[in-house]
């Protein structure tokens, strides 16, 4: 399961105008429906993926995904999902995913800002699913995340909603990071070291730095600074249950 599960950010979207409303509502996207349907948001700048990698686990089941709004670098997206069966398994990791900024090494990287304001609403009783971010570390600079290439995955989760939701491995400790207690887990997933960090309590708005992230894993986890970061994601991965994500503000730089 992808897991660098990050915090959720808070971002408030600025309307100046009516002018400049009527031109962030022409850029509201398609509705993505199909499995792997994605969308370039922000001239390029994010693609909005469906990615309901793992749907052939759910007995039944759809989702969709859409961006709302843009606001300079600031996206406002949806998704909706409902999933039967198979409780144990990720169905899907609907998410924005970077493609500015990367192919620099952890030590290279002199920040990675990021805000994230959401909302769950509409949640089914049986509902088990985490808010995460998704960073992947590489070798080889120009690759993406879940290869032959991949070495690390570091999961940042803002919310763990129900029993069967949780990281690759088992905890190792715990973590102080950006003045939060984060438990630490570590595992393997094919050929890559997965180090996840969960929040203590769910956060539904962070405005902060990610790099300190990195710096903690290089300083205590034996992963190397030479590492380059070659994808970074955030979004929903649901196991089962129906519910609706809404990301209010969403933006992350690589500097």
């Amino acid at each position: 399961m992808k897991f660098l599960s990050l915090l959720v950010l808070t971002a408030a979207v600025a309307f100046a105008s009516p002018v400049k409303e009527t031109k962030e509502l022409e850029k509201r996207g398609a509705v993505l429906s199909a499995q792997f349907a994605t969308e370039s948001e922000a001239n390029g700048r994010f693609i909005l993926e469906n990615n309901l990698w793992g749907e052939s686990a759910a007995t039944s089941g759809s989702q969709t995904s859409q961006v709302t709004a843009t606001n300079g670098n600031t996206i406002t997206w949806h998704t909706t999902y409902t999933w039967q069966g198979g409780p144990f398994n990720v169905k899907s990791y609907a998410n924005l995913d970077l493609r500015t900024g990367l192919g620099k090494t952890i030590s290279q990287i002199s920040s990675i800002p990021t805000t994230w304001s959401w909302t769950y609403s509409s949640a089914s009783s049986d509902l088990v699913a985490d808010v995460s971010y998704d960073l992947w570390l590489s070798n080889v600079a120009g690759t993406g995340g879940a290869s032959s290439t991949s070495t690390f995955e570091d999961g940042l989760a803002e919310r763990v909603e129900g029993g069967g939701a949780g990281p690759a491995g088992s905890q190792i400790g715990t973590a102080n990071v950006n003045g939060i207690n984060w438990k630490l887990f570590r595992g393997t997933v094919a050929t890559w070291t997965v180090l996840s960090f969960v929040a203590p309590s769910e956060i539904t708005n962070f405005n902060s730095d990610l790099k300190p992230f990195f710096t903690y894993l290089t300083q205590n986890q034996g992963v190397p600074s030479n590492q380059f970061l070659v994808q970074a994601q955030a979004g929903t991965e649901p196991f089962v249950g129906s519910a609706t994500l809404t990301t209010n503000a969403y933006s992350i730089s690589i500097n």
